[in-house]
Protein backbone atom coordinates (compact mmCIF):
# COMPACT_ATOMS: atom_id res chain seq x y z
CA UNK A 1 0.00 0.00 0.00
CA UNK A 2 1.34 3.43 -0.96
CA UNK A 3 2.08 5.80 1.93
CA UNK A 4 -0.02 8.79 0.84
CA UNK A 5 0.56 12.28 2.30
CA UNK A 6 -1.99 13.19 4.95
CA UNK A 7 -3.46 16.60 4.10
CA UNK A 8 -5.60 16.81 7.22
CA UNK A 9 -5.38 18.53 10.60
CA UNK A 10 -7.61 18.51 13.67
CA UNK A 11 -7.78 21.66 15.81
CA UNK A 12 -9.60 22.72 18.95
CA UNK A 13 -12.07 25.52 18.25
CA UNK A 14 -10.84 27.31 21.37
CA UNK A 15 -7.36 27.53 19.84
CA UNK A 16 -8.81 28.75 16.55
CA UNK A 17 -10.79 31.42 18.39
CA UNK A 18 -7.64 32.65 20.15
CA UNK A 19 -5.79 32.95 16.84
CA UNK A 20 -8.67 34.82 15.21
CA UNK A 21 -8.22 37.72 17.63
CA UNK A 22 -5.24 38.95 15.61
CA UNK A 23 -7.14 39.29 12.32
CA UNK A 24 -8.81 42.53 11.25
CA UNK A 25 -10.53 41.13 8.17
CA UNK A 26 -12.26 37.92 7.13
CA UNK A 27 -10.09 34.92 6.27
CA UNK A 28 -10.25 33.03 2.98
CA UNK A 29 -10.55 29.28 3.44
CA UNK A 30 -7.73 27.47 1.67
CA UNK A 31 -9.01 24.07 2.79
CA UNK A 32 -12.32 22.52 3.69
CA UNK A 33 -13.18 23.01 7.36
CA UNK A 34 -15.53 20.65 9.13
CA UNK A 35 -16.77 22.56 12.18
CA UNK A 36 -18.14 20.63 15.16
CA UNK A 37 -19.52 22.31 18.30
CA UNK A 38 -19.74 20.14 21.41
CA UNK A 39 -20.69 22.84 23.96
CA UNK A 40 -22.19 26.32 23.78
CA UNK A 41 -22.90 28.20 20.56
CA UNK A 42 -20.31 29.24 17.99
CA UNK A 43 -21.10 32.23 15.79
CA UNK A 44 -19.43 32.58 12.42
CA UNK A 45 -19.78 35.09 9.61
CA UNK A 46 -19.51 32.97 6.45
CA UNK A 47 -19.71 34.70 3.08
CA UNK A 48 -21.31 37.72 4.78
CA UNK A 49 -24.04 35.72 6.50
CA UNK A 50 -24.14 35.13 10.25
CA UNK A 51 -24.35 31.45 11.15
CA UNK A 52 -24.91 30.15 14.69
CA UNK A 53 -23.77 26.58 15.32
CA UNK A 54 -25.27 25.02 18.44
CA UNK A 55 -23.93 22.17 20.54
CA UNK A 56 -24.26 18.91 18.64
CA UNK A 57 -24.22 20.58 15.22
CA UNK A 58 -21.76 20.23 12.36
CA UNK A 59 -21.22 22.21 9.18
CA UNK A 60 -18.59 22.48 6.46
CA UNK A 61 -16.89 25.69 5.32
CA UNK A 62 -15.91 25.31 1.68
CA UNK A 63 -12.59 26.13 0.04
CA UNK A 64 -12.73 29.73 -1.16
CA UNK A 65 -15.34 30.95 1.29
CA UNK A 66 -14.52 33.91 3.54
CA UNK A 67 -15.24 33.61 7.22
CA UNK A 68 -14.54 34.96 10.66
CA UNK A 69 -15.38 33.77 14.13
CA UNK A 70 -17.20 35.72 16.82
CA UNK A 71 -14.61 35.75 19.57
CA UNK A 72 -17.16 36.86 22.18
CA UNK A 73 -19.20 33.67 21.93
CA UNK A 74 -18.63 30.85 24.42
CA UNK A 75 -18.22 27.37 22.97
CA UNK A 76 -16.06 24.27 22.68
CA UNK A 77 -15.55 21.94 19.80
CA UNK A 78 -13.25 20.78 17.05
CA UNK A 79 -12.55 21.44 13.42
CA UNK A 80 -10.98 19.27 10.77
CA UNK A 81 -9.08 21.00 7.99
CA UNK A 82 -8.69 18.87 4.89
CA UNK A 83 -7.67 19.51 1.31
CA UNK A 84 -9.46 18.84 -1.95
CA UNK A 85 -7.19 15.80 -2.30
CA UNK A 86 -9.52 13.93 0.08
CA UNK A 87 -12.14 13.78 -2.66
CA UNK A 88 -9.65 12.26 -5.09
CA UNK A 89 -9.09 9.15 -2.99
CA UNK A 90 -11.84 7.02 -4.51
CA UNK A 91 -14.59 7.27 -7.08
CA UNK A 92 -17.07 7.27 -4.20
CA UNK A 93 -15.40 10.34 -2.65
CA UNK A 94 -15.34 12.16 -5.98
CA UNK A 95 -19.04 11.46 -6.54
CA UNK A 96 -19.81 12.61 -3.00
CA UNK A 97 -18.19 15.98 -3.70
CA UNK A 98 -20.27 16.36 -6.86
CA UNK A 99 -23.69 15.47 -5.45
CA UNK A 100 -23.69 15.76 -1.63
CA UNK A 101 -26.15 18.23 -0.18
CA UNK A 102 -23.56 18.97 2.51
CA UNK A 103 -21.35 20.44 -0.25
CA UNK A 104 -24.04 22.03 -2.39
CA UNK A 105 -22.73 25.36 -3.79
CA UNK A 106 -26.27 26.75 -4.01
CA UNK A 107 -27.08 26.10 -0.34
CA UNK A 108 -23.74 26.08 1.48
CA UNK A 109 -22.97 25.62 5.17
CA UNK A 110 -26.02 23.59 6.09
CA UNK A 111 -26.03 22.67 9.76
CA UNK A 112 -26.60 19.06 10.75
CA UNK A 113 -27.54 17.78 14.19
CA UNK A 114 -25.56 14.68 15.15
CA UNK A 115 -25.22 12.44 18.18
CA UNK A 116 -22.64 14.13 20.42
CA UNK A 117 -21.33 10.92 21.99
CA UNK A 118 -20.83 9.26 18.62
CA UNK A 119 -19.07 12.25 17.06
CA UNK A 120 -16.82 12.77 20.08
CA UNK A 121 -15.79 9.11 19.87
CA UNK A 122 -14.87 9.51 16.19
CA UNK A 123 -12.77 12.59 16.95
CA UNK A 124 -11.07 10.75 19.81
CA UNK A 125 -10.15 7.84 17.55
CA UNK A 126 -8.88 10.14 14.80
CA UNK A 127 -6.73 12.18 17.19
CA UNK A 128 -5.31 9.02 18.75
CA UNK A 129 -4.35 7.73 15.31
CA UNK A 130 -2.65 11.01 14.42
CA UNK A 131 -0.43 10.63 17.49
CA UNK A 132 0.90 7.34 16.16
CA UNK A 133 3.99 7.19 14.02
CA UNK A 134 2.98 7.61 10.39
CA UNK A 135 2.91 4.43 8.32
CA UNK A 136 1.35 3.10 5.14
CA UNK A 137 -2.09 2.86 6.74
CA UNK A 138 -2.49 6.07 8.72
CA UNK A 139 -3.80 8.26 5.89
CA UNK A 140 -6.59 5.88 4.96
CA UNK A 141 -7.52 5.24 8.60
CA UNK A 142 -7.86 8.94 9.38
CA UNK A 143 -9.63 9.65 6.10
CA UNK A 144 -11.99 6.85 7.06
CA UNK A 145 -12.99 8.69 10.23
CA UNK A 146 -13.55 11.90 8.25
CA UNK A 147 -15.57 9.99 5.69
CA UNK A 148 -17.75 8.62 8.48
CA UNK A 149 -18.51 12.11 9.79
CA UNK A 150 -19.37 13.40 6.33
CA UNK A 151 -21.54 10.40 5.52
CA UNK A 152 -23.36 10.58 8.88
CA UNK A 153 -24.20 14.23 8.18
CA UNK A 154 -25.24 13.54 4.60
CA UNK A 155 -27.49 10.69 5.70
CA UNK A 156 -29.54 13.17 7.72
CA UNK A 157 -29.64 15.79 4.95
CA UNK A 158 -30.62 13.12 2.42
CA UNK A 159 -33.69 12.06 4.40
CA UNK A 160 -36.78 13.09 2.49
CA UNK A 161 -34.87 14.29 -0.58
CA UNK A 162 -35.89 12.97 -4.02
CA UNK A 163 -33.56 10.28 -5.36
CA UNK A 164 -32.78 12.39 -8.42
CA UNK A 165 -30.67 14.74 -6.28
CA UNK A 166 -28.12 11.97 -5.83
CA UNK A 167 -27.91 11.02 -9.50
CA UNK A 168 -25.68 13.62 -11.11
CA UNK A 169 -26.70 12.61 -14.63
CA UNK A 170 -30.35 13.34 -13.74
CA UNK A 171 -29.72 16.43 -11.59
CA UNK A 172 -29.42 19.24 -14.14
CA UNK A 173 -29.44 21.98 -11.53
CA UNK A 174 -26.51 20.54 -9.61
CA UNK A 175 -24.54 19.96 -12.80
CA UNK A 176 -25.12 23.60 -13.74
CA UNK A 177 -24.03 24.84 -10.29
CA UNK A 178 -20.91 22.64 -10.39
CA UNK A 179 -20.04 23.92 -13.86
CA UNK A 180 -20.43 27.53 -12.76
CA UNK A 181 -18.08 26.93 -9.82
CA UNK A 182 -15.36 25.79 -12.21
CA UNK A 183 -15.83 28.37 -14.97
CA UNK A 184 -17.44 31.60 -13.75
CA UNK A 185 -14.17 33.58 -13.78
CA UNK A 186 -14.03 33.49 -17.55
CA UNK A 187 -17.42 32.24 -18.74
CA UNK A 188 -20.30 34.49 -17.70
CA UNK A 189 -22.85 33.79 -20.41
CA UNK A 190 -25.52 31.13 -20.13
CA UNK A 191 -24.94 29.99 -23.72
CA UNK A 192 -21.69 28.30 -22.72
CA UNK A 193 -23.37 26.30 -19.96
CA UNK A 194 -26.27 25.29 -22.20
CA UNK A 195 -23.75 23.93 -24.69
CA UNK A 196 -21.74 22.16 -21.98
CA UNK A 197 -24.84 20.53 -20.48
CA UNK A 198 -26.45 19.90 -23.88
CA UNK A 199 -29.75 21.59 -23.00
CA UNK A 200 -31.72 24.49 -24.41
CA UNK A 201 -32.26 27.75 -22.54
CA UNK A 202 -35.90 26.97 -21.86
CA UNK A 203 -35.10 23.62 -20.23
CA UNK A 204 -32.26 24.99 -18.11
CA UNK A 205 -34.29 28.00 -16.98
CA UNK A 206 -37.32 25.91 -16.11
CA UNK A 207 -35.27 23.43 -14.08
CA UNK A 208 -33.40 26.08 -12.10
CA UNK A 209 -36.52 28.07 -11.36
CA UNK A 210 -38.24 24.90 -10.20
CA UNK A 211 -35.34 23.73 -7.99
CA UNK A 212 -33.71 26.91 -6.65
CA UNK A 213 -36.06 29.70 -7.77
CA UNK A 214 -33.53 31.59 -9.89
CA UNK A 215 -32.71 31.92 -13.59
CA UNK A 216 -29.33 30.82 -14.98
CA UNK A 217 -28.37 34.42 -15.75
CA UNK A 218 -29.15 35.63 -12.23
CA UNK A 219 -27.32 32.67 -10.72
CA UNK A 220 -24.18 33.55 -12.69
CA UNK A 221 -24.43 37.19 -11.62
CA UNK A 222 -24.86 36.16 -8.00
CA UNK A 223 -21.77 33.94 -8.16
CA UNK A 224 -19.57 36.60 -9.79
CA UNK A 225 -20.66 39.22 -7.26
CA UNK A 226 -19.98 36.83 -4.37
CA UNK A 227 -16.46 36.20 -5.63
CA UNK A 228 -15.85 39.93 -5.94
CA UNK A 229 -17.05 40.42 -2.37
CA UNK A 230 -14.78 37.63 -1.15
CA UNK A 231 -11.72 39.11 -2.81
CA UNK A 232 -12.43 42.66 -1.66
CA UNK A 233 -13.05 41.63 1.94
CA UNK A 234 -10.22 39.13 2.41
CA UNK A 235 -7.33 40.35 0.26
CA UNK A 236 -5.24 43.41 -0.48
CA UNK A 237 -5.80 43.06 -4.21
CA UNK A 238 -6.62 46.38 -5.84
CA UNK A 239 -10.03 46.90 -7.40
CA UNK A 240 -8.32 46.73 -10.78
CA UNK A 241 -6.72 43.38 -9.88
CA UNK A 242 -10.09 42.04 -8.73
CA UNK A 243 -11.71 43.13 -11.97
CA UNK A 244 -8.99 41.44 -14.05
CA UNK A 245 -9.24 38.21 -12.05
CA UNK A 246 -12.98 38.14 -12.73
CA UNK A 247 -12.52 38.67 -16.46
CA UNK A 248 -13.61 42.28 -16.85
CA UNK A 249 -11.90 44.18 -19.68
CA UNK A 250 -12.06 47.54 -17.90
CA UNK A 251 -12.13 48.39 -14.21
CA UNK A 252 -14.87 50.93 -14.93
CA UNK A 253 -17.09 48.12 -16.22
CA UNK A 254 -16.44 46.13 -13.06
CA UNK A 255 -17.26 49.16 -10.88
CA UNK A 256 -20.58 49.68 -12.67
CA UNK A 257 -21.38 45.95 -12.45
CA UNK A 258 -20.61 45.80 -8.73
CA UNK A 259 -22.58 48.96 -7.90
CA UNK A 260 -25.55 47.75 -9.97
CA UNK A 261 -25.78 44.46 -8.09
CA UNK A 262 -24.78 45.54 -4.55
CA UNK A 263 -25.51 49.29 -4.32
CA UNK A 264 -21.94 49.75 -3.00
CA UNK A 265 -18.75 50.81 -4.68
CA UNK A 266 -16.02 48.15 -4.39
CA UNK A 267 -14.03 50.45 -2.09
CA UNK A 268 -16.98 51.11 0.21
CA UNK A 269 -17.77 47.41 0.45
CA UNK A 270 -14.16 46.64 1.37
CA UNK A 271 -14.11 49.32 4.07
CA UNK A 272 -17.33 47.97 5.58
CA UNK A 273 -15.80 44.51 6.06
CA UNK A 274 -12.40 45.34 7.54
CA UNK A 275 -13.26 44.82 11.19
CA UNK A 276 -13.62 42.13 13.81
CA UNK A 277 -16.66 41.27 15.91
Amino acid sequence: MKNLPLELEIQNLADAKAKSLIYTRPLRATSYQLIWVSEGEAIFDIDFNEVTIKAGELLVIYIGQVYRMNTNASFNGKKILFSDAFFKQTELDDNFQQVAELLNPDSPNQKVKLDIEKVEKIFSLAEAELKNEADNFQTQIVYGYLRTLLFEAERILEAGQPAVRYSLSDNLTRRFCNAVEKNFHTLKHTEFYMHMLNVCEKTLTRQLKNDIEITPKKYLIKRVVLEAKRMLASSDASVREVSIDLGFDEVTNFNKYFILHTSFTPGAFRDNHRFNF
